[in-house]
């Protein structure tokens, strides 16, 4: 009878720390800096460039470019193009 309370009370531990573990929520994205977003957008201009993409479509297409980009990076995705700054 021991054995069987043991194996169970085992099991119960095994289960419910396994249980535990699936819930934690997955860690906190880090917001990419300003600098590595615009060349991830100069990027994204040569590949949309490259593809022929059409300027009706570039804008979509320049989002979620980025946005691949920033989630192989592990970091938040934007939800609007930054906007480019003069050099001058």
């Amino acid at each position: 009878m021991k054995k069987l309370i043991v194996v169970l009370t085992l099991a119960f531990i095994t289960l419910s720390s396994n249980l535990a573990y699936s819930e934690e929520s997955e860690p906190e994205k880090m917001e990419a800096d300003k600098e590595y977003v615009m060349s991830l957008l100069r990027l994204c201009k040569g590949y949309a460039q490259d593809d022929g993409v059409e300027k009706s479509a570039m804008n979509s297409f320049l989002l979620t470019c980025i946005n691949d980009e920033l989630e192989e990076g592990d970091y938040k995705l934007i939800t609007v193009l930054p906007k480019e700054e003069d050099k001058g």
